[in-house]
């Protein structure tokens, strides 16, 4: 105990001539702290449940936290996030592509209309039924083309790219064949009509594919980098009436937020200065369900980080409550 009393007086009498400490060291501590938070509350009386809800709220604050300081760090938001969306694969993505696309806000894609632009999933909130996003996160965005004044506010926070899952690979007609596979990049890694429940690495979805044709490719990475442009298809928050989903996540009635995913593509993983190695991701899902937390975006105020979003759909306030047994 006195070493360790030793050691605490050397910390706060820190002399002025001696380096501090960096926004990057804040930032692993900041991580650390919760990572250790939500595993005491783990360890707490055994109650599953309720452990399990605290340590989502602690990661919830510490992902917003790191990806906060991220950007104070860097000077931007990390890049290659995830869409939360499907998309016909071109090799050479450019504003004429977009602009002929069509987007699909209501259905989910079929063997007839891979030409088009769908919401990841978003069929069913219960396990087996759909894959992809569950309904009730799908349902708190509205997939629409960026403006072109979108697209440059977004670009200048730093997300230049977005990562999509290839329309053909998010199939959920179970009466589709895969007569023609997609193929990404120029090589032999090929992408058919798989069912987007039969994915089982859900989380790699929008990852590069395998790089090769073996029988198991539909089910592992079905995913693409498209340079964020206009009309590029978005998750954009709904408002809600009067603006009053904006008002819950600390924004004003007008403001756009876009939602992304922090995948392990992002700059936000597994890069030298990045906080994490692995993306995150929240437990309380179905297996066939995306897990990644979600990041809200607030291009009308400069790319702030206005909140995050387990893959429920619940951000920070909603989940404290849940676990406080305020709100079932």
């Amino acid at each position: 105990m006195s070493n360790l009393l030793n050691k605490s007086k050397k910390v706060l009498n820190h002399t002025k001539g001696e380096d501090g400490f960096t926004l990057l060291e804040l930032l692993v501590v900041v991580t650390v702290m919760a990572i250790i938070g939500g595993a005491m509350i783990s360890s707490f009386g055994s109650q599953d449940t309720t452990a399990a809800r605290g340590v989502a709220t602690q990661t919830l604050a510490g992902v917003q936290d790191a990806l906060q300081i991220y950007q104070a760090t860097e000077g931007r938001l990390p890049s290659e996030m995830e869409s939360l969306a499907c998309l016909p694969y071109n090799p050479a993505y450019d504003e004429i592509l977009y602009s002929s696309l069509t987007i699909n806000n209501t259905a989910t894609p079929d063997s007839a209309t891979v030409t088009a632009a769908y919401k990841f999933g978003g069929q069913s909130d219960v396990s087996g039924i759909g894959g992809g996003l569950g309904s009730k996160l799908a349902g708190k965005f509205t997939l629409r083309a960026l403006t072109a004044a979108e697209a440059t506010d977004l670009s200048n926070s730093g997300i230049t790219t977005l990562r999509y899952a290839v329309t053909a690979a998010c199939d959920n007609d179970a009466t589709s064949v895969d007569a023609t596979p997609t193929v990404i990049g120029g090589t032999n890694a090929a992408l058919g009509a798989g069912l987007l429940v039969k994915s089982d690495i859900m989380n790699h979805a929008f990852e590069d594919p395998r790089p090769d044709t073996a029988t198991s490719w539909e089910n592992r990475g079905r995913g693409f980098s498209a340079p964020l442009l206009a009309g590029a298809p978005a998750m954009v928050w709904n408002a809600g009436t009067d603006g009053y989903n904006n008002k819950k996540v600390g924004a004003a009635v007008n403001d756009v937020l876009v939602g992304v995913g922090i995948g392990q593509a992002s700059d936000l993983v597994g890069k030298a200065n990045s906080p994490f190695s692995k993306a995150p991701f929240y437990g309380q899902v179905g297996k066939d369900k995306y897990a990644h937390y979600v990041a809200l975006i607030n291009i009308t105020q400069g790319g702030i980080v206005q909140a995050i979003l387990d893959a429920r759909g619940d951000f920070l306030d909603e989940e404290i409550a849940e676990f406080r047994g305020q709100k079932s």
